[in-house]
């Protein structure tokens, strides 16, 4: 199934992409003692995550996480579950265009669309000619409080990151979400998202030298002045779906199974996309390769970037419930290989990294945000369950080493996307202010509307609001700007709120 698109490769976009996954025992990255019968997990209990053929069968979108626990919770299967069901759904044919599957259909799903300048572009007005839907990724951000490059924030922090397969191309990014997200007005109104938003962010590789693209979901797209088009291969998908009951959306992430070895004692030397023969027959030694290090470039060919994985399935031993977390993937992963047929066999090469949700959605990610002054302070996420370090190695090469224990910021997706729990709604809207979806506030700055963008400190007067909130806006997504306004009160109570927010617009 292919999609012919055109590409603007000018146009600089920072994804945050998250999480990535494994496939069937036979796979190059199962074969890396990575399913649940590895050295790592043999003593654990054993655990076995079961597949629903009905997902590949009759594909349809979960509205909701199942609770399977004893205490009529949702476990950890029940997430990883969701997961496949939806990244099944997204992969099927879809119904209006069966050359296309769901996710490229854009009667379900648009396409985050920037200006030939860069500046986020009206995505919500049914033209898509995937002229201005492509980018490199060329950076992302050190901490929450830092910019992105257009269109998910603007500006540069601390460097940047533009990776290049073993043939010396350069890896393109795609940004779809649901069509609800275009209700900006109504959304704005809510604390949280609505059920079913959906945002889908893709990583893909030009299929050359070495690959097969039979292997690989594709896509057809016309490069910058090239005539003819370009194939391109899927190899970093990532999900994040909110639910009623998960506000704080399930983020969850697949990968082509032969993008990245683990970065100790590779068991094959051969075949990455993302790391060569030699480089990757140091790891786990003294290697003088220069892993998992890439900087800002502006060229779509350059040095190959030599990418190994810090902690398969986002996972180290210590973390909570690591054995089960880690036992439901892969197991998971196995079971749902005997359904990858017909139009689902292409994905015998894509496996589940992991997925990160927090444990109770009265209580912010980060539990610091969960204080009288929403203020995060220490970021602790006790809340979070899942794959507590997950990263995709296609989309967050650099920022892999994440660590739970750190006192400032703990760089998976919470870290980025921050949640205010639902005790907590003085703290800041999710749909807003909170920072949860980068992708809204491009939308509504693609639309030239305005959002209440919480300042990092209480503003008490008009000459504080003058210097603080136009950098607060500047900082926040996007290129906002300043209408003038701020307060410090509810807007349909009057009560004195513990913070501040301006009003931030998007330029037109």
């Amino acid at each position: 199934m292919q999609n012919k698109l055109k590409i603007n490769t000018r146009v600089a976009l920072n994804i945050a992409l998250l999480c990535i996954t494994a496939a069937s025992a036979g796979n190059l990255y199962a074969a890396e003692n990575k399913i649940a019968t590895s050295s790592a997990t043999s003593s654990a209990p054993a655990f076995n995550c079961v597949a629903d053929p009905t997902w590949f069968s009759a594909p349809s979108l979960p509205t909701e996480v199942k609770k399977s626990g004893s205490d009529g919770s949702s476990n950890f299967c029940d997430f990883y579950q969701f997961s496949w069901q939806t990244f099944a759904y997204l992969m099927a044919p879809s119904k209006t265009n069966s050359k296309q599957r769901n996710f490229e259909d854009t009667s379900q799903f648009y396409e985050l669309e920037v200006t030939d300048k860069g500046t986020p572009a009206n995505s919500c007005d049914d033209k898509h000619d995937g002229a201005h839907t492509l980018f490199v990724r060329t950076a992302k951000p050190l901490d929450g409080g830092t910019e992105f490059v257009i269109p998910e924030r603007i500006g540069q922090a601390g460097g940047g990151a533009t990776i290049y397969d073993q043939n010396g191309n350069v890896v393109y990014y795609d940004v779809r979400f649901s069509k609800n997200m275009c209700d900006v007005n109504g959304i704005k109104q809510q604390n949280n998202f609505p059920g079913g938003t959906t945002e889908i962010k893709i990583a893909w590789k030009v299929l050359g030298k070495g690959d097969d693209p039979s292997k690989f979901v594709t896509m057809d797209a016309v490069i910058g002045s090239n005539k003819s088009p370009t194939k391109l291969g899927l190899v970093g998908f990532h999900i994040a779906v909110a639910t009623p009951d998960h506000p704080e959306f399930v983020w969850a992430t697949f990968e082509h199974d032969v993008n990245s070895p683990d970065c100790t004692s590779p068991s094959t030397t051969k075949g990455w996309s993302f790391a060569s023969e030699k480089c990757t027959a140091g790891l786990g030694g003294s290697s003088s390769c220069a892993f998992n290090s890439a900087s800002k470039q502006s060229s779509t060919t350059g040095t190959p970037t030599e990418i190994c994985r810090v902690y398969p399935y986002g996972s180290a031993q210590g973390d909570l419930k690591y054995s089960e977390n880690v036992g439901d993937i892969t197991s998971l992963n196995t079971n749902v290989q005997p359904y990858l047929k017909g139009n689902y066999a292409v994905l015998t090469n894509y496996f589940n990294v992991g997925a990160l949700w927090v444990s109770d959605i009265t209580q912010s990610a980060e539990t610091s945000l969960s204080s009288s002054s929403g203020q995060n302070s220490s970021a602790q996420i006790s809340n979070q369950r899942g794959s507590l370090r997950l990263a995709n190695t296609v989309a967050e090469t650099v920022f892999q080493n994440v660590d739970p224990s750190s006192p400032t910021f703990v760089s998976n997706c919470f870290g980025c996307h921050n949640y205010v729990g639902t005790a907590f709604p003085a703290s800041g809207k999710n749909t807003t202010s909170g920072n949860l979806s980068h992708i809204f506030d491009d939308i509504v700055a693609g639309l030239g509307q305005c959002v209440d963008v919480q300042a990092a400190s209480v503003i008490n007067s008009q000459q504080q609001a003058n210097t603080a909130c136009p950098s607060t806006c500047k900082g926040f997504s996007s290129p906002f700007v300043w209408n003038g306004q701020w307060t410090n009160q509810d807007a349909k109570t009057g009560q004195q709120l513990p913070m501040t927010v301006c009003g931030c617009c998007g330029k037109q």
